[in-house]
């Protein structure tokens, strides 16, 4: 989804030993009152233990008026609050089936990124729904949570005739009855936060996608309807960016795999939002951009296909869907020059700004959740980072491994599903990477280097000195451990190296024909990070080092020993757990060798502190412990 500011959270209390199967919606829409009324059947398989009294998921705005088993056999209920609770006939055991319908009506509660909308727009009506993440439970009776999805889904529309409705699956049958009704019918897993209505007075445009010769030999031949529902303003055309989808298909077929739901269709309804939403075969659309269409289909296979388990794991959705556009832009650089490289620098420049790790951990905020620095540009730029440790053709294997694996495939994942399959792929030990990024580690590492060169058997070594720095609040993580390309410029062109930057102090040594002339740091930028500050000091290496820093735990004082190898200033500062600087002294000019340095500690409180020690473009960062 791509969307702006959201509202009011909740959480499913639904039976949590209740597997919905199928739920078929046969819902009257009044669209000048603003309500809507009608039944919603719901079955589903009873795990775990015992069911006697089934709870779903519906808000108190909506009335119900009767409850009964599919043979209209009427049930007991109780709708406190946002629960339906039903009261089943005997305990079903097990292994069971429960199958009831819910009568009801209402006028939904605008809330979240929408819930269920109606509107004007030119003086004509609209309808939409958009239920992320918990707005389902607002005007239908569900099991709302990600993690449960219907194995097959009908929602039957009943609405004045000037009216078309736009919804999931296949259109089966349009009867006019003198209102009309649609009937669409989806036989593929859904989550309830992705079933949808959009109603409007909409031109309708019919299209085909036909698989390319390319890719009819990976997948086989396919020729899927295409469905466009564009509002009728009198002037109306099908947006240029929509149109474009049949080539962002074959691109997205080639990298992730078949399109997911391609026995039914893929299409757009345009609606009054700000963005896209990802409704299952039918993306809701606020918009008319191609990135926004690349979004949004990214997200049939990355959301729609493979739903997150729980939404800590959003980033699964959002982060896949943004370097979805990414990849697209990248594969047709030709027609958008420049557009990829823009939009990557855009999202990390973004991302700069996320807090908290990518898998969230507090998702009773829903502006936390979709928070656009972390789950959507920090995920696309961790994508980009991983594809940059495992190589591109590692890569794209992932992708696509990922939306055909058995554990998850129309079904549910989590982060560590991802990362089991990325490690299968790739054949690498990922722990590190994704603590650090995704599940553990938060904010980003800053560098500083120096190089030095020397002219050795008719060749020049180049001895790169790279610093990482990190304190609370920038990052909890002690030294990010990346591949990073060093590049070295020279009088005979640049050269490149990929080293691996595993600690917080660590030297280089590389060798090149002709005379250095520059050294740049992580070129492409591909590292989430701060600027990198680069600088010659001399013809050889000098590292900057403490030798011993005592006694930690201090109480009034404490003494470091450094040893430094070039003459000039040298200074320290103390920061506390919140990255505040509470003591400084400015630089004093040192020689070239050992020395030691007193710093009294008695003013401040007990805690833990970091001492930060810096001798020209260099820097040392170590703990201390105050105590009372």
């Amino acid at each position: 989804m791509a969307r702006g500011e959201p509202v009011h959270p909740a959480f499913s209390i639904a039976s949590p030993n209740f597997d919905a199967t199928y739920y078929h919606l046969a819902l009257s829409v009044n669209m000048v009152a603003g309500s809507i009324s009608g039944t919603v059947q719901v079955e589903g398989d009873v795990t775990g233990s015992p069911l006697s009294v089934l709870t779903l998921d519906l808000a108190s705005s909506m009335v119900v008026s009767a409850v009964t088993l599919l043979d209209n056999t009427p049930l007991g209920f109780a709708h406190p609050g946002a629960a339906l609770n039903i009261t089943l006939p005997a305990p079903v055991a097990p292994g069971g089936s429960v199958g009831v319908k819910v009568t009801y009506s209402g006028t939904p509660v605008v809330g979240g990124f929408g819930n269920f909308v109606f509107g004007t727009l030119g003086g004509k009506r609209f309808a939409w729904s958009l239920s992320e993440p918990y707005g389902a439970r607002e005007w239908w009776p569900c099991k709302d949570h990600p993690s449960d999805k219907a194995d097959a889904v009908r929602v039957t529309i009943t609405v004045p005739s000037i009216y078309r409705v736009g919804s999931q699956g296949t259109l089966t049958e349009t009867v006019d009855d003198p209102n009309t009704i649609y009937d669409w019918v989806s036989n593929y897993p859904t989550s309830s936060y992705l079933v949808s209505v959009s109603i409007g007075e909409y031109v309708r445009y019919q299209n085909t996608y036909t698989r390319t010769p390319a890719r009819a030999a990976q997948w086989g031949p396919l020729s899927m309807p295409l469905e466009d529902l564009v509002y009728n303003d009198g002037s109306s055309s099908r947006p240029s960016g929509w149109a474009n989808v049949t080539d962002v298909l074959d691109v997205f077929e080639d990298w992730f795999g078949p399109y997911p739901f391609a026995t039914e269709k893929y299409g757009h309804a345009e609606c009054t939002f700000g963005g896209g939403m990802e409704h299952q075969t039918m993306s809701s659309m606020g918009g008319s951009s191609v990135g926004l269409v690349a979004h949004e289909l990214g997200h049939q296979w990355y959301g729609d296909g493979i739903s997150p388990k729980s939404w800590p794991h959003l980033w699964l959705n959002e982060g896949f869907a943004t370097y979805s556009e990414i990849i697209y832009f990248q594969e047709r650089a030709a027609t958008y020059p420049g557009t990829a490289t823009g939009l990557l620098f855009t999202r990390y420049n973004t991302a700069l700004g996320a807090t908290g790790t990518l898998v969230v951990q507090d998702t009773t905020s829903i502006a936390n959740m979709f928070n656009n620095a972390r789950v959507y540009a920090k995920g696309a730029c961790v994508l980009n980072m991983l594809r940059f440790v495992v190589g591109d053709a590692d890569f794209k294997s992932i992708l696509r491994a990922y939306t055909a694996d058995d554990a998850v495939q129309y079904g549910n994942a989590t982060t560590a599903d991802f990362k089991r399959v990325a490690e299968a792929e790739s054949g690498m030990d990922l722990d590190q990477f994704f603590s650090q990024w995704v599940t553990e580690g938060t904010g980003y590492p800053f560098y500083s280097s120096y190089y030095s060169t020397q002219p050795q058997g008719g060749a020049y070594k180049v001895w790169v000195n790279v610093t990482q720095f990190q304190t609370p609040p920038y990052s909890n993580v002690d030294v990010f451990e990346m591949p990073m390309v060093i590049a070295v410029q020279t009088t005979g062109g640049e050269e490149r190296f990929t080293v691996q930057n595993n600690q917080r102090e660590q030297l280089f040594e590389l060798t090149v024909l002709n005379p250095p002339t520059g050294v740049t740091l992580d070129p492409d930028n591909v590292i989430l990070r701060s600027d990198i500050i680069t600088s010659v000091p001399g013809i050889t290496p000098s590292l900057l080092t403490i030798t011993s820093l005592s006694p930690n735990p201090s109480q009034n004082s404490f003494s470091f020993n450094y040893e430094v190898g070039n003459d000039g200033p040298l200074d320290y500062e103390l920061f506390d757990v919140a990255g505040r600087r509470v003591l400084a002294r400015a630089g004093k000019t040192v020689t070239a060798g050992t020395g030691m340095e007193r710093v009294d500690t008695s003013s401040l409180a007990a805690g833990i502190y970091f001492l930060r020690v810096r001798a020209g473009h260099q820097q040392v960062t170590r703990k201390l412990v105050v105590v009372r």
